[in-house]
C-alpha cells in the first residue's frame, strides 16, 4: 500500500483466541473493500503470566487466517514497535485504527502513535475501544488509559457505558457509539439442533448455552445457582464451553454442592472457528450471566446462529437486546431472575418465534457500517 488515502489497522487477528482477534480480523475484512488497507498483526499477544489460559494462539483452520496480514508486533519487543512505526510511514496512511482494551499495551502504543504523529502527521487516528479501562481496571489503569487515548483524533464504542467512560476521561471528545456488529455465519455452520447434539453427544432436552473464557466477573455462579432452582417442568442441561481462568475443580465443586452433576456438561477448551456453529445449534438458549461488562461478542454471536439469549443489565449487554423478544434482560447476581427468563421462554411456547425474530435481527453489513463510520470520521468515507 502506497496511496496516502489508505488505512493502517494495528491489532491481533487470527490466530489469536479471543473476541478482540476474531473483531478485528473481522474489521479488515470490511476496511480492505473500502480502501487499500494494511494490516499490522500481532506475532506474539500475551506472555504467559497475563494469559492464565491453555495457550494464547487458537486451534483454527489456517485458511481462515489473513494471509497478507505483516504480524511484526511483540507488546514485550520495542525492536518489533520500531518495524511496526517504520512499515506505517512506508504506507503513508490517511487511516490508523487501533483497537484498545487492556492497559497492558499502553506503552506499545504511545510509541507507535508518538512516532506516527512525527513521520505520518496526516494519518488521523481513531481508537476502537472495546474497555476504556479493563475488566477489573483500579485508578492506576484509568490514567493510563486516558494517557493513552487522549491521543487519538476519534473514538468509536460499542456501548454507551464506553462511551460515558470516555467522556469522563477525555471531556466532550468526538466520541460514537456503534452497536456490535454480527458475525457472518454460513450455511454450513448452521446444523439442525438434533445434529448438533449428536455431533456433542448431548442428550435431547432442553439446553442453555454459556459460552467463552469463564472469569469471575462473567458469572457463571449465577448461572449455576439459577440451574438449580428450576422446577421439574424445565429439564435443562447446561453447556460450558470455553476455557476456564482459574482452578476449574472450585466449579466442579460448586456443580456437586448444587446437585447438577448430571445436568452439567464442561467442554473445558478454546472452541475453534469451525466447530462454534455445533454449540449454538445445539443450544436452546444462551445465557450471558455477567456481574458486570462493557460489551461482549457472544450476544452477537449467539443471534448470528439464530439464538434468543438472557443477558444480565450491565454494560451495553441490554442494548444488543429487545426484551421478550430477541432474548431477556434480568438484574446480575440474581439466579431467582434468570430461573423466572429461562422458564419463561420453555414454558411459554415462545421458542420458534423468538427463534425467527433473532434470525432476522442478524444484519452482517454491520461491519461495512462500522468501516465506513471510521473512515468517514476523516471526511473520506466511500
Amino acid at each position: 500500500m502506497t496511496t496516502s488515502e489508505g488505512v493502517v489497522l494495528i491489532g491481533p487477528g487470527w490466530p489469536f483466541k479471543g473476541g478482540i482477534a476474531s473483531h478485528t480480523t473481522y474489521l479488515y475484512r470490511a476496511l480492505r473493500t473500502l480502501a487499500p488497507t494494511l494490516f499490522i498483526g500481532f506475532r506474539q499477544q500475551y506472555p504467559r503470566w497475563l494469559y492464565p489460559g491453555d495457550g494464547d494462539r487458537a486451534p483454527a483452520d489456517r485458511t481462515l487466517y489473513e494471509a497478507d496480514a505483516q504480524r511484526l508486533l511483540s507488546p514485550l519487543s520495542p525492536l518489533s514497535w520500531w518495524r511496526a512505526a517504520r512499515a506505517i510511514k512506508q504506507s503513508r496512511p490517511r487511516h490508523i485504527v487501533i483497537p484498545w482494551w487492556h492497559i497492558f499495551w499502553a506503552p506499545m502504543v504511545l510509541v507507535l502513535v508518538g512516532f506516527t504523529r512525527r513521520t505520518s502527521p496526516q494519518a488521523h487516528i481513531t481508537f476502537l475501544v472495546h474497555n476504556a479501562a479493563g475488566h477489573e481496571a483500579g485508578r492506576l489503569a484509568w490514567h493510563l488509559s486516558r494517557l493513552v487515548l487522549r491521543r487519538g483524533d476519534a473514538w468509536i464504542v460499542h456501548a454507551r457505558s464506553e462511551q460515558e467512560a470516555l467522556f469522563d476521561m477525555l471531556g466532550k471528545v468526538p466520541v460514537q457509539c456503534l452497536s456490535h456488529p454480527a458475525y457472518p455465519v454460513a450455511a454450513r455452520d448452521r446444523p439442525e439442533r438434533g445434529t448438533a447434539r449428536l455431533r456433542l453427544s448431548l442428550a435431547e432436552r432442553p439446553t442453555l448455552l454459556f459460552f467463552g473464557f469463564v472469569r469471575p466477573y462473567k458469572g457463571l455462579d449465577t448461572l449455576l445457582e439459577a440451574l438449580a432452582r428450576l422446577d421439574a417442568s424445565t429439564p435443562c442441561q447446561l453447556l460450558i464451553a470455553g476455557e476456564i481462568w482459574g482452578n476449574p475443580d472450585h466449579w466442579r465443586a460448586e456443580v456437586s454442592r448444587l446437585g447438577l452433576g448430571n445436568r452439567v456438561r464442561f467442554e473445558q477448551r478454546y472452541i475453534p472457528e469451525s466447530a462454534v456453529g455445533d454449540y449454538f445449534a445445539a443450544a436452546d438458549l444462551v445465557i450471558l450471566p455477567y456481574r458486570s461488562a462493557t460489551g461482549s461478542g457472544v450476544v452477537k454471536l449467539a443471534h448470528s446462529h439464530g439464538r434468543p439469549v438472557v443477558v444480565t443489565r450491565t454494560g451495553a449487554l441490554p442494548d444488543a437486546v429487545e426484551e421478550g423478544v430477541t432474548g431477556f434482560i434480568v438484574p446480575p447476581e440474581d439466579p431467582a431472575a434468570m430461573a423466572a427468563a429461562i422458564q419463561r421462554y420453555f414454558q411459554g411456547a415462545r421458542q420458534p418465534q423468538m427463534e425467527d425474530a433473532v434470525a432476522s435481527s442478524a444484519q452482517t453489513d454491520e461491519w461495512l457500517t462500522l468501516a465506513r463510520r471510521i473512515l468517514s470520521s476523516a471526511g473520506s468515507a466511500k
